[in-house]
């Protein structure tokens, strides 16, 4: 038996080259065949396809700026008023703002924040409590203001002219067409305490010039003398305070009593 023999890659491409020109494989154009196109298999005959890419540029616009909205401004046209409040044992006003047309309300809320902050209300107090004032009413040029009773039984009794007056005094002086001011307290009728300490009559409308004698700086009344009248009654005159000028009475020499008996 012959062994076999291991065949080198040489060896292999040389047997090749013998065998193609062993068939004699024809060459040119005259030497091939044309094969119909529907026994060419697997499509191989197709037209290639064309893949177009279509590239898509992005431009990006910058955005525009922001353009802000001035703020618009408005002008409110103010009115001076004068407040009150309680400086040591007397009243001063403070002046303060008001937009034009204001009313008693706004009035009343001025005074019941108390006084200001700064310079103008150093040493200054307040008797007004927030909520003491429930409820105004004005007729006929007076206003008729109810006080919270549970509030106003807070104010020590020898504060209630100054409380009074603070109330009196600012809506006076502030509101329109205003002259008089009456009290109630839950709704009924009071009696006040006027700037003399003196009580007025029950639901009795009280002015300006009642609490006068608490504003600081306010000269005091002239004292009266009181003499009696011969029908009994009291009449009050003021105190002469200048030297008495009237002309002295005139006297009558005494008469002198002659008898008739010499």
């Amino acid at each position: 038996m012959t062994p076999l023999r291991r065949i080198t890659r040489p060896t292999l491409a040389a047997i090749a080259g013998a065998l193609v020109v062993g068939c004699g494989v024809p060459t040119g154009d005259s030497s091939f065949d044309e094969i119909p196109p529907a026994e060419i298999p697997f499509g191989l005959n197709a037209a290639p396809t064309t893949t177009s890419t279509t590239t898509t540029t992005s431009t990006t616009v910058p955005n525009a700026p922001q353009t802000t909205a001035l703020p618009t401004t408005t002008t409110i046209a103010l009115s001076p008023v004068e407040i009150y409040f309680l400086s040591g044992g007397d009243l001063q006003s403070v002046q303060l703002e008001l937009p034009r047309g204001f009313g008693a309300t706004q009035v009343k809320d001025l005074l019941e924040a108390g006084p200001p902050v700064g310079s103008a209300g150093v040493g200054l107090d307040s008797l007004i409590e927030e909520g003491l004032i429930v409820s105004i009413e004005e007729a006929r040029s007076v206003l008729t203001i109810d006080l919270d009773g549970e509030l106003f039984d807070r104010i020590a009794s020898f504060d209630q002219s100054e409380a009074f007056g603070q109330i009196v005094l600012t809506m006076t002086t502030n509101v329109p067409r205003v002259g008089l001011v009456a009290f109630t307290i839950d709704g009924e009728p009071t009696r006040v305490k006027l700037g003399n300490s003196d009580l007025s009559s029950e639901g009795e409308a009280v002015a300006y010039d009642d609490y006068r004698v608490l504003i600081a700086g306010e000269p005091e009344p002239a004292p009266t003398n009181t003499i009696a009248e011969p029908s009994g009654g009291t009449l009050s005159v003021p105190t002469a305070t200048d030297p008495d000028t009237s002309e002295p009475a005139s006297t009558t020499p005494e008469s002198t009593a002659v008898s008739d008996d010499q």
